[in-house]
This record gives structure tokens, C-alpha cells and sequence, in this order.
């Protein structure tokens, strides 16, 4: 769909600049110079403490709530501070999803379009359970799965069956890890990506079986490229890395995943199975999109499979699922998968750069647990090293904490700032934001939510910035930085300007505006009161204030601004919602 300037457009963005964002701009080159040089870390002054049973205060609830949803609201916090943070985690694995994202899209096509579900459906179905549903850790937990077992609309056309495979994430992010892989391996989202879906034995006239998802379900989804220990470490032999699997080990497990296609659906138990392989036209059901691949016996290599130490024997008459069952057990299994796993869900959630102890207990309870992510992630949420106060002395405690990419920058901002969307409003069975696509750095955000430009993902686990920066020289990790720059630094910036003016979203022919709205009518009492302004809204988006050089920047470019009418008004309530919100102390999850 094309979201250029539609009739009836609102005004170009140069317009509103001139009103406002020339008071500021000097003021915000120097916030944004301290992001991009990656400074800007906001330990707390407070003394170290034991973690709590429950948040103390505000402030530390909206810390846990940073870590476990898609941003605080006023009700999380209220909810987190009553229940305390073991309780909250429970009772949030109990709460419904609400509508699955494939009723979502299919909803939202009915209303939108004639022409069948399009990949802006699935987007219209990410933010509104990111931004409405009370599942808010399970939400959560489902969006950092996406970004370890990932699949991509940018070569997926079928929004179906991506939203199929979201709800597949949804549906086994507090179950066993175990369950999880099998559902990814066998998703026919999964099996187009990674191109194992009818994948053949080998024929012995050269063709061989499809090697990629054989390689990347090990070095992506369970043991990574290297030997590790418990803390999620790479293990030495003669000082270098030891090598967690090589070519055999990918030609062997290859072998395993040969015969597995489209489901045959019951209606067509009278074609030929070999039509239901390929889906051909007699064999062609809309729930195959669905429904998790089958194996064919006919296609599957039944000789001798060797892989990771594991030898299945030759089948006298092949058996893709027996064979697949070993496969998986022993992937789940291997001494690699539990720290390999845990780190990675720890720095979607907490840390960057989480301490060897840190991993070591959420990988201990990954093996006690028997792979149960529900455990896994309480452990991650309830570590001393998540929950305790940082200590701003402490040089451990200033690399801690995590850039925030910017999907959840922009989630933490619409479920901090009241806002209304015409589409939510108008309701109908499954009510949805009419949000659009935001994948252009220089203009947007950057980042859509399940279009990855590869399997392995928007950024990797294990980037490092260049040699020369100060993250590179501490050895320290920043995945999200790998698609920071200074035309995203700038471009995110400038979309937030944007946003807080005409609001976001696809343009409402009928109410002649974009979807969603921003409400800042409940600052307007602090508007002509620069210091109240700035802390107050720090406190709605970050629950603390600003530390004092940018929160006294913040308050000099504000203070700057007119503020005789309400439009001037509401023009310095943006200003501060702007400044807060590409600063440092909100920009970096600690």
C-alpha cells in the first residue's frame, strides 16, 4: 500500500519545524550526539540493594515493566506494585491473548480490502496486542522469540501463514523449549524461509538434500556455532574456538529433514500423495498454510543419519517423524542449547552484556526446568542482576543494560502517552490500529515488525560496534547498535516531531487524519511551567526523572518556547516528550 501524501494530507513536516522544532534543535544535537557516541548510560544514584519481593515505589516497577512488557502504563504499574513481581509473572502467564493474529489479519482484510490478507495486516496485528492486550509478558516473550526463530514477510508473501507462525510463538512461549522447536521446524512458514519444506532424499544422480535449515536450526535455534559453557561463554581448545558442529554433522541432520511438505488435509485422502507433496492443484487447501508440515515416507532418506555424535540408524522403511524425534531431542538436549538460549532471552529482555553468573543461573534453570520457558523467564526477571538498583560507582553497573531498539521505543511511547485511534474506535469483532509500515530509517523507525532482512534477524546477538568506540575497547556487546547510525539517530528524531504533530498510522479518509493520535491534554496544567513539565512527563516515560545537565537542557529549550495559546501550549508538551524521549536515559533500558 502507498502512504504517501494521501488528499487531503496534512501540511509538510517543515511547517510544524518552524513553529517548534528550531526552539530545540540545538539543545537536541547535543542529547543526540551523547546517543550516537553510545554514552549515556543513567545508573541510578542510589545504593546497591537485594532485589524485593515487590517494587518499592514507581520507579522500580516501571523498571521490571521495561524489562517484561511492551512499556509501563499507569494500570501495569498499579497492577505489578499489588501483586509483586513473582505474583504479576504468574498471573500474566495465565491471561488470555486475546484474538489470535490469524483471526486478526483476517479481520482486518475484511475491513480494509476485498483482495485477501497483505503483510500490512500483520502489522496492523502486531501493534494492537503490543499496545492492548493484558498478555503483555507472554506478548513479549513471543516478539523476542521472533527474533531467534525468525521468518520474514520481506520474502514471505503469505500473511496467513506468518500470522499462523506469530501465533505459534504466542502459543509455546511459557511452554518447553523442546515443543517450541518442533512447532518452528515443522511451520510451513518456516519450511519455505529456510527451504526444507519438500526437501528430497538424495537420488544418487547428484541431487542432494537441502542443507539450509539443517545449518541454521544449529547455529540459529539451539547450539550456536561454538562449544560453550554454562555462562554462555565460548569454550577454548589450544586457545581458540571449538567448533560446536561441522559439514558432516549438516549433511547428516539434512538428511533427517528430507520428506517433510504440505499437510494433506482429510479432504483429500483419495489424491496421490505426491500431488499433496508438490500441492498440486489437486491437492491444494487453504489450511495447509497452516497446519504443520507432514512427513512423506516416500521422500524421506531412511540410510544411516549421523549428526553431533548421534547415529539413527538405516530404516527398513523410512520414518521422517522417528527420525525427526531424534533430531530434536538431541538438539534440545545438547550441553550448548541452554546457555545458548538463556543469553540470548536475557538480552531481548534485561542486558546487553549479562554477567557469567547471571547466564549460569537462568541456564541452570533451563536444565532443571526441563527447557519451561515460563521458568526460564522468571529467572531472568527475578536475578539479583535484573531486579537489583544500580550502583552509578560501580563500573559493572554502567555497562549494564541494553540499547532499546526502536519497535519498543515506539511501543514504551504509545503505552506511556495517552493516544486514541480512530480504527480502534470504530470496534467490530476484533478492533485494530490502523499502524503502517516503519522500516525506512531516515524517515521512520527503521524496523517492522516481522520483515527482517534475514534470518539472522535486524541485528545479531553478538555484534560489537567498531574498533575504536568505547563498547568495542570494554569488549562488550550492543546488537541493537547494528542498525544505529547517524541517519537513524537523525531520522528517528525527526519521525517522533512528525508523529507528536499529525499523529502515525494510515490516513483516515473520513476523519481526514492519521490513525492514532496523541491526547496531551493532561499536561496542559504544566505547560507554562517548564520544570514541572520536563519531570513530569520523565516520570510517565521513564519513571525518573532525567538526570540534571539534559533535564536542565530540556527545561532551557522549553522555556525558550512561546506560551500564550493553547496551540503553543501543546507545542511545548511535544517539545518535552521529544527530548525525553531521544535522550539517553530513555533510550538505553537499564
Amino acid at each position: 500500500m502507498n502512504h504517501a501524501a494521501p488528499l487531503s494530507a496534512p501540511p509538510p513536516r517543515a511547517s510544524t519545524q518552524s513553529r517548534w522544532w528550531r526552539a530545540i534543535s540545538l539543545s537536541l544535537a547535543v542529547v543526540l550526539a551523547l546517543t550516537a557516541c553510545g554514552g549515556g548510560s543513567d545508573p541510578s544514584d542510589e545504593d546497591r540493594v537485594q532485589a524485593a519481593a515487590r517494587p518499592r515505589n514507581d520507579t522500580e516497577a516501571h523498571r521490571f515493566l521495561t524489562q517484561s512488557t511492551f512499556g509501563p502504563s499507569p494500570t501495569d504499574i498499579g497492577n505489578v506494585k499489588a501483586l509483586g513481581y513473582d505474583a504479576w509473572i504468574n498471573e500474566q502467564w495465565q491471561r488470555d491473548p486475546g484474538p489470535s493474529h490469524l483471526d486478526a489479519i483476517r479481520f482486518s482484510a475484511s475491513v480494509m480490502r476485498t483482495t485477501g490478507t497483505r503483510s500490512e495486516d500483520i502489522v496492523y496485528s502486531w501493534w494492537t496486542r503490543a499496545l492492548t492486550s493484558d498478555a503483555q509478558l507472554r506478548h513479549r516473550v513471543a516478539f523476542a522469540l521472533s527474533e531467534i526463530f525468525v521468518v520474514s514477510t520481506l520474502t514471505l508473501g503469505n500473511a496467513q501463514m506468518v500470522a499462523s507462525y506469530m501465533d505459534t510463538l504466542s502459543a509455546h512461549a511459557g511452554g518447553r523449549y523442546r515443543d517450541l522447536l518442533e512447532a518452528v521446524a515443522l511451520h510451513p512458514a518456516m519450511g519455505l524461509y529456510l527451504s526444507h519444506m519438500s526437501n528430497r532424499k538424495a537420488d544418487g544422480k547428484g541431487r542432494l538434500p537441502d542443507e539450509n535449515f539443517a545449518r541454521e536450526v544449529m547455529q540459529l535455534f539451539s547450539i550456536g556455532l561454538y562449544e560453550l559453557n554454562d555462562a554462555g561463554q565460548p569454550k577454548l581448545v589450544n586457545g581458540k574456538f571449538a567448533e560446536s558442529y561441522n559439514g558432516n554433522d549438516i549433511k547428516g541432520l539434512a538428511r533427517v529433514f528430507t520428506g517433510f511438505s504440505w499437510a494433506r488435509p482429510a479432504s483429500k485422502a483419495g489424491v496421490a500423495e505426491w500431488k499433496c507433496f508438490w500441492r498440486n492443484s489437486e491437492c491444494t487447501d487453504d489450511s495447509q498454510d497452516i497446519t504443520p508440515m507432514q512427513g512423506y515416507a516416500s521422500e524421506h532418506e531412511p540410510g544411516i543419519k549421523q549428526f553431533l555424535g548421534v547415529t539413527i540408524p538405516a530404516q527398513a522403511t523410512a520414518d521422517p517423524r522417528a527420525s525427526l524425534r531424534v533430531a530434536l531431542d538431541t538438539l534440545a538436549n545438547h550441553p550448548n542449547t541452554a546457555p545458548f538460549i538463556s543469553r540470548q532471552l536475557i538480552q531481548r529482555l534485561v542486558t546487553s552484556n549479562p554477567s557469567d553468573a547471571y547466564v549460569t543461573a537462568v541456564t541452570q534453570t533451563f536444565r532443571n526446568s526441563g527447557g519451561n520457558l515460563a521458568e526460564v523467564v522468571k529467572a531472568i526477571l527475578m536475578h539479583d542482576e535484573a531486579r537489583r538498583t544500580r550502583n552509578s560507582g560501580s563500573v559493572a553497573d554502567a555497562h549494564f543494560g541494553k540499547l532499546r531498539e526502536p519497535l519498543l521505543r515506539l511501543s514504551h511511547l504509545l503505552r506511556s502517552v495517552p493516544h486514541t485511534s480512530d480504527r480502534l474506535r470504530d470496534g467490530g469483532s476484533i478492533p485494530f490500529y490502523q499502524s503502517i509500515e516503519s522500516g525506512d530509517a531516515a524517515t521512520t523507525l527503521g524496523q517492522t515488525p516481522m520483515r527482517s532482512p534475514s534470518v539472522f534477524n535486524f541485528f545479531r546477538p553478538g555484534y560489537t560496534p567498531p574498533k575504536g568506540t568505547a563498547t568495542d575497547a570494554a569488549r562488550l556487546v550492543a546488537p541493537e547498535m547494528q542498525i544505529t547510525s547517524e541517519t537513524s539517530v537523525l531520522g528517528y528524531a525527526n519521525f517522533l516531531t512528525d508523529i507528536l504533530e499529525y499523529g502515525w498510522g494510515e490516513w483516515n479518509a473520513k476523519t481526514k487524519r492519521r490513525d492514532i493520535q496523541f491526547d496531551l491534554s493532561g499536561w496542559m496544567p504544566q505547560a507554562l511551567t517548564p520544570e514541572a513539565l520536563v519531570d513530569a512527563i520523565s516520570m510517565r516515560l521513564m519513571g525518573r526523572t532525567l538526570p540534571a545537565s539534559t533535564r536542565q537542557t530540556a527545561i532551557a529549550a522549553i522555556t525558550a518556547m512561546p506560551s500564550t495559546s493553547d496551540k503553543q501550549k501543546r507545542q511545548r508538551i511535544q517539545a518535552a516528550i521529544l527530548m525525553v524521549s531521544v535522550s539517553p536515559s530513555f533510550l538505553i533500558q537499564q
